[in-house]
């Protein structure tokens, strides 16, 4: 099932709606009262209009069976909100948006049981609404679709951004203080005005929203940060790739490329996975092991699962097939491997990632950010080229000759013992 953009734009504003409805109706269940839940200050919750695309794109492909179908929805939920918190907390990094107000339940608002009752819920729209919202989108003329796009997203665009503005601009400043200073020298100044209600409907909406104390000596990538990020998926994608070949030659007898991207050392399997992990399991570090292992095995087994089937559908190619073992989930992943996911996350959350972490952090300041962006700098040129060689890879497979110089180029470097080099089990769909 493929969509177009403007149906794309379409589903994301019905279940931003949708899902901001859901919050509503929760909040007014629970308080008695009506409080805008969504960042922005439409009827929008964005967050779930970006859980839904993904689902609806991904529901297609992946196997029948209602229980794994569950698990897709739980994990994709888990780490999209954990993602949008994060991104959130770290651009108003002088505030922290607390989620935990909208469950009757104490503690986070991430706790297991209510990110499943969520889950429920995004495989029920998915599976049992989604059909009759697709017939309805379908049977829309373009320009309908076009001019819905344009006005409503339009809208959540520029709603979000003034909201993003409020926030930054807050950010290290007493809240109180800065509105009443604002009520005294702005008071008839419409732009005051708007700026006031929206930080007062912000406040409304997260009522336990806090202010974060600003550290009197910079550390580099301190906490969960884009620095602290960025080095963790370097240092996992270069130690998996090492453990990756070392498991290989023991187990085969000969040394094999295990690298996702030209140059390097790299897999980017095991880099995305770290991150995902230190993202979601990070607010469950004092959990029970038992707790964590089962939330790490349903991560990775979904992880894995995707990775395997992103490659296929938009590489047209196959990195492995677990089709031969017992109790695999359309020979992607397999019970044996999830079961190595939540050992996994166990140990990295305990002692991998502190430990990692602490060095990190002892990076000097300014070298640290400079290496850090050359670092980024260099993997996306590698991934991207790599990316370029391996889709010309399997069109010379498909007979499709070089149609321009930039083809021309990668057939001559990249040639097709050098690919296979590189990616040695790699099959072509």
């Amino acid at each position: 099932m493929v969509y177009t953009l403007w149906e794309m734009i379409t589903y994301f504003i019905i279940y931003s709606f949708i899902g901001w409805v859901i919050e509503v109706s929760i909040i007014a269940i629970k308080e008695k009262r009506f409080r805008n839940r969504g960042f922005v200050n439409l009827p929008f919750c964005t967050m779930y209009g970006v859980i839904m695309c993904l689902l609806i794109t991904i529901w297609p492909y992946i196997t029948e069976h209602v229980i794994f179908k569950f698990v897709v929805a739980f994990v994709v939920f888990v780490v999209v909100q954990s993602v949008t918190e994060f991104i959130t907390n770290k651009i108003c990094h002088g505030m922290m948006l607390k989620y935990e107000d909208i469950t009757p339940y104490n503690g986070q608002w991430m706790n297991f049981l209510v990110a499943v009752l969520f889950a429920c819920g995004m495989w029920a729209l998915a599976e049992l609404v989604h059909p009759f919202v697709y017939f309805i989108v379908k049977w829309m003329p373009i320009m309908i679709l076009k001019i819905f796009g344009i006005i409503i997203g339009g809208g959540i665009i520029l709603d979000f951004a003034l909201t993003l503005y409020i926030m930054i601009k807050n950010r290290g400043n007493k809240k109180i203080r800065a509105i009443q200073q604002m009520e005294q020298e702005q008071q008839s100044n419409l732009n005051g005005h708007i700026y006031e209600k929206i930080w007062d409907r912000l406040n409304n909406a997260y009522p336990n929203i806090e202010e974060a104390t600003t550290p009197e000596k910079y550390v580099f990538a301190e906490g969960i940060c884009l620095d602290k990020i960025i080095w963790v998926f370097l240092v996992s994608a270069l130690l998996g790739d090492i453990i990756e070949t070392l498991y290989c030659y023991v187990v085969a007898g000969t040394w094999m490329s295990r690298s996702s991207v030209l140059y390097g050392p790299f897999s980017i399997v095991w880099g995305i996975g770290a991150v995902v992990l230190t993202l979601v399991l990070s607010r469950f570090a004092h959990k029970p092991d038992r707790y964590i292992f089962l939330i790490g095995a349903l991560i990775g087994g979904v992880y894995e699962y995707g990775c395997s089937l992103f490659t296929e559908v938009v590489f047209g190619t196959v990195f492995w097939d677990y089709s031969w073992m017992p109790f695999n989930i359309g020979g992607r992943t397999n019970l044996l491997y999830m079961g190595f996911w939540g050992i996994l996350s166990v140990v990295w959350i305990k002692f991998i990632y502190p430990k990692m972490s602490s060095l990190i952090e002892k990076l000097p300041a300014l070298q640290g950010k400079v290496i850090t962006w050359v670092l980024i700098a260099f993997m996306i040129c590698n991934a991207v080229l790599s990316a370029m060689a391996m889709v010309r890879y399997t069109q010379r497979k498909d007979g499709i000759a070089a149609s321009n110089t930039v083809e021309e180029f990668l057939d001559a470097t990249y040639d097709d013992g050098l690919i296979e080099k590189v990616w040695p089990n790699m099959v072509i769909k």
